[in-house]
């Protein structure tokens, strides 16, 4: 019966170009015969078709945009094997991924795969074979391996490399997976790299980017008004800023944020690394404008989170204030619907006069949460006593919740941390006044003493 069930898979998987998991193949399609055809004829096609049918229905639609946007399955396989067997043998393990991730960035080097040729599309071919085979998390894993590594190819050569491949194919991986804030963030980033090829003008034939948005809800109209915007922004601002779609469309509106976040998306939290350690490399500027966009960024990455860059009221310039949107279900359902973000780039701790300052800013917009990015965290830290003390007193008399990121906090968040996951420590510290958490300094500050 089981050979008969994996003969029908084998038809299936040809007829729609898909390849189905082996836990499909496997156990769940065992148990499920095993169950429905005890006292029937193990000779029954009919039956066996009728199994496998129902089993595989989740798979065929997790998988259905793949139909009609790329390759069928045996197509990448033999293409990839035509081109490098041995990725296709690692392709084809179990850990795949982690093999892969550790294979593919040796082999490529950033000055190889800045270019279209035969590296580039090995690269994009080991992602779709995971794709095809529904693993939309290690595909994702795979193409922002090579989104970034596109990234550090820009910044060696000092050039603009085309990054729209890997974009559009993150987009689809987070379709499969359910997580439509993310899928309409990475759909507008791959037109943002297509406005700027295109130079303003995205032929709706030539690209991706196209049918997979206006299909999905944004008109025709707003489409060609964001690219004609990216070209307009990547003309308009310094060249290392262009190379990066991420500083672009933060300074565009955000009036095509329109999806909220679902259930299994809202922990989910994935940061361009490249972008967030070129930000951090510009640390220091005289305006300190550079904090501020990474501030800007970093909250807008938290699914859910609308934020709007130095807003000002008729007494206060805010550098960030931020919004949630959706159902949370986590610390920041405590939140309230906004609060506001503080960017002090500075070469000493903030101190008390900034701590209280920025609680006032909080009281008079009746917010009760505040983010504080310090560069070198707050005074007082040792001891509790200064801003430290301050922190504290705060929240025990009015409610309110400030949590502060230093520079190693952001650095973590480019080595790939997840800001949901510090936000939430942060916040449980300040609230249960948890000291080991709460009094964590700073390096610089644990070098001075």
């Amino acid at each position: 019966m089981r050979r008969r069930s994996q003969e029908v898979l084998q038809v299936l998987a040809r007829t729609t170009g898909l390849a189905f998991p082996p836990v499909i193949c496997v156990q769940q399609l065992s148990v499920t015969l095993s169950h429905e055809f005890g006292s029937l004829s193990p000779h029954s096609a009919f039956s066996v078709l009728r199994v496998v049918l129902f089993t595989l229905v989740p798979t065929l639609f997790a998988c259905r945009g793949l139909w009609f946007n790329s390759q069928p399955m045996n197509e990448v396989e033999n293409e990839l094997s035509t081109i490098s067997p041995d990725l296709l043998r690692l392709a084809q393990q179990r850990n795949s991924t982690a093999l892969l991730l550790d294979e593919l960035p040796r082999r490529f080097l950033p000055q190889v795969i800045a270019e279209v040729g035969p590296p580039q599309r090995t690269w994009e071919l080991t992602g779709l074979v995971h794709l095809h085979a529904g693993r939309p998390h290690e595909t994702l894993g795979i193409f922002s391996a090579l989104y970034q590594r596109m990234l550090v190819s820009q910044l060696l050569g000092d050039h603009r490399v085309h990054k729209g491949m890997p974009l559009v194919w993150m987009s689809d991986c987070f379709h499969q997976l359910g997580y439509p804030v993310h899928e309409k963030r990475y759909r507008l980033l791959t037109l943002c790299e297509d406005a700027i090829r295109g130079q303003g003008t995205i032929p709706p034939d030539s690209t991706g980017a196209y049918h997979r948005l206006v299909w999905a809800g944004l008109s025709d109209r707003e489409f060609r008004r964001y690219a004609a915007l990216f070209w307009e922004r990547a003309q308009a601002d310094e060249p290392k800023e262009a190379v990066f779609p991420e500083a672009l469309l933060q300074r565009v509106d955000d009036d095509w944020v329109t999806a909220v976040p679902s259930a299994a998306e809202a922990f989910f939290y994935l940061a361009s690394e490249e972008y967030v350690r070129w930000l951090l490399s510009q640390l220091g500027s005289p305006d300190g404008t550079a904090l501020e966009f990474l501030a800007d960024y970093l909250m807008s990455c938290m699914p859910g989170c609308r934020t709007r860059r130095r807003a000002r009221s008729g007494s206060t310039d805010y550098d960030v204030v931020c919004s949630m949107e959706g159902s949370e279900v986590d610390f920041r359902s405590e939140l309230g619907r906004y609060f506001v973000v503080e960017s002090k780039d500075w070469a000493e701790p903030a101190g008390f006069t900034t701590m209280a300052k920025f609680c006032r800013v909080l009281d008079s917009s009746k917010a009760k949460f505040g983010i504080l990015l310090s560069k070198n965290g707050i005074s007082g830290v040792a001891r509790t006593t200064d801003a430290a003390r301050e922190q504290l007193k705060v929240y025990q008399d009015r409610g309110i919740v400030v949590v502060v990121l230093s520079l190693e906090d952001l650095g973590s968040i480019a080595e790939g941390a997840s800001l949901i996951a510090l936000l939430r420590k942060r916040y449980e510290a300040v609230r249960l006044d948890l000291q080991e958490i709460r009094t964590k300094k700073p390096a610089k500050q644990r070098k001075q003493k």
